[in-house]
């Protein structure tokens, strides 16, 4: 009834997860680790980090090594190195908090860690990516981005971040065995969830849908926070895109009809992201 021979060792599968709350200074790991390794930030105290994804050729991987454990016991901990980001979202809800990050790492490998690294600091003040900070901009032309605002309208926008990686391993002999070679990038998908409330500009936009072809679109989400880093330079992201409608949802907050509308991210030749 039950099987005798012993199991026989195959390609490892090392994961792992980062679900939370999005700070500043913590953004630059999932936008590096799933897209473009090796940017190094400009500036002296403000840091500008400056990510220009490439479409017509591979951007080089950011390497995260990752360490679990606990206090129970320093011999007992897992260290997972070679790793990336595979996917994430990050978003805000309706109530404007802080965003959500969720991320999806693979790892080259992985090893029962009796070492930590020591002297690992918790940051116990972040400042916040805060939903209450966004501006959204949509526009019909690569030069007017990031120039036309929707105003009492935006409720919830959520980016979505598919790699379908490639893993891939090799027969190397003993020194590699199951350990993966390395990674190709695969179909990238990027959407943008954007929920509006009715608005002249919503209900205008979500009539595009039935368009044959659907228009282009180049749209920025903008966030500045209050607060300050050094002199007059807040802490702030922008991301653009050139996007078009995918998908169109319609629903209701707090008894108000809202639509949903979902962008598929392509590659502008004119923007050349």
């Amino acid at each position: 009834l039950d099987a005798i021979m012993a199991f026989f060792s195959g390609a490892k599968e090392v994961t792992g997860t980062w679900d939370g709350k999005l700070a500043y200074n913590d953004l630059p790991y999932p936008l590096a680790a799933a897209g473009k390794g090796g940017e190094t930030p400009t500036g002296a105290t403000a840091k500008v980090w400056t990510f220009d994804y490439a479409s017509l050729t591979p951007d080089s991987f950011e390497y995260l090594t990752d360490q679990w454990g606990d206090d129970t016991s320093a011999s007992d901990g897992i260290r997972a190195y070679g790793g990336v980001v595979d996917s994430y979202s990050i978003g805000f809800p309706e109530s404007l908090e802080a965003m959500d990050l969720s991320a999806q790492l693979v790892y080259a490998d992985a090893d029962m860690a009796t070492d930590r690294t020591a002297g690992l600091v918790v940051d116990a003040n972040p400042t916040w990516v805060y939903g209450a900070d966004v501006e959204w901009f949509l526009d019909t032309t690569t030069g007017a981005i990031g120039t036309t605002k929707w105003t009492d309208a935006i409720h919830r926008i959520v980016w979505q971040w598919n790699n379908n990686l490639d893993r891939k391993r090799f027969a190397n002999g003993s020194n590699t065995r199951f350990k993966l070679a390395g990674y190709g990038r695969g179909e990238r998908e990027i959407t943008v969830a954007v929920t509006t409330s009715k608005t002249t500009a919503s209900m205008a936009e979500a009539a595009t849908l039935d368009d044959d072809p659907v228009p282009d679109r180049f749209v920025e989400m903008k966030v500045t926070s209050p607060s300050i880093i050094t002199g007059s330079t807040p802490y702030s992201w922008s991301r653009r895109a050139p996007a078009r409608l995918l998908t169109r949802e319609d629903g209701e907050i707090g008894g108000n009809t809202t639509i949903t509308l979902t962008y598929r991210v392509f590659y502008s030749s004119t923007l050349t992201y």
